[in-house]
């Protein structure tokens, strides 16, 4: 298995908690989550979007990774 796909796991496994560079460390041994959030983009249904969420703890920013379901589009008819 990938860092990415193990990555899709655990995007799925945390559901709304999302996922963290901390836990993708310690869950996955990936350091560069980001990049394979850039990868898992690609490997996503159509119907599915990973969305990016700016977090602070103790003064520190970091992102927040959550893999969400795309909201269905209204039809203009």
């Amino acid at each position: 298995m990938t860092q990415t796909e193990r990555i899709l796991d655990l995007l799925r496994y945390y559901g709304e908690d999302g996922l963290t560079p901390r836990q993708a460390l310690v869950d996955a041994d990936c350091m560069r989550l980001a990049a394979r959030i850039s990868d898992a983009k690609e490997r996503i249904g159509p119907d599915e979007e990973i969305v990016t969420l700016r977090m602070t703890h103790n003064g520190k920013t970091f992102a927040r990774y959550v893999l969400r379901q795309r909201e269905a589009q209204a039809s203009l008819w």
